[in-house]
């Protein structure tokens, strides 16, 4: 019997996370960091791009490396079931830029729509409240869109405390966010 279980990134995953990217439709998957690919200029179909990004994920926890401006060291952490990807959490070490002290949280998470529904998202953001408590945080912010009912439900079945429902126009401009923000803190 094959079993989920939470794992560091691997090139070994590069078609199934194809597969999953496929499935979003978008390279910005929750949690995933495939943002850090486009600001690379890798090409994730590449195999010798994916292989890159994977370093890039495994360094850039560490408190020796510097992130591109605008970025936080953080740590991604996978789920997968057998040689399958089925998503990914992200923890960001710090809340050093606006965006994430307002909007993006400590926190970010996604499961590909085919394996969703199996309580994956709660591993996911466990692993990453485990990860953090690890690193010595005290409390960490996770964040959702208000419609996002399941995401919600995730983050308050994981101890989350609603702070604040944020209105859109709440937020600068410059933030672009177009939908109002549950904001929940979690305490370690």
């Amino acid at each position: 019997m094959i079993h989920t279980e939470l794992s560091q990134p691997s090139a070994s995953f590069h078609a199934s996370w194809l597969e999953s990217w496929d499935e979003w439709g978008t390279l910005d998957q929750d949690g995933s960091a495939a943002f850090l690919a486009a600001r690379y200029e890798l090409d994730l179909r590449d195999g010798n791009d994916y292989a890159k990004w994977i370093e890039l994920l495994h360094h850039m926890p560490l408190e020796e490396f510097q992130p591109p401006e605008g970025l936080v060291n953080q740590s991604t952490i996978w789920v997968v079931e057998g040689n399958s990807y089925l998503g990914s959490t992200s923890l960001r070490h710090s809340l050093a830029n606006e965006y994430l002290t307002e909007v993006g949280g400590h926190i970010g998470y996604g499961i590909r729509p085919s394996a969703r529904g199996r309580g994956l998202a709660k591993l996911a953001l466990n692993g990453a409240l485990e990860e953090a408590r690890a690193l010595g945080m005290e409390r960490v912010l996770v964040t959702c869109k208000q419609p996002n009912v399941a995401s919600a439900r995730t983050i308050e079945a994981c101890g989350g405390v609603l702070e604040s429902v944020r209105p859109p126009e709440s937020f600068a401009p410059a933030l672009g966010v177009t939908e109002a923000i549950r904001r929940y803190w979690i305490n370690l």
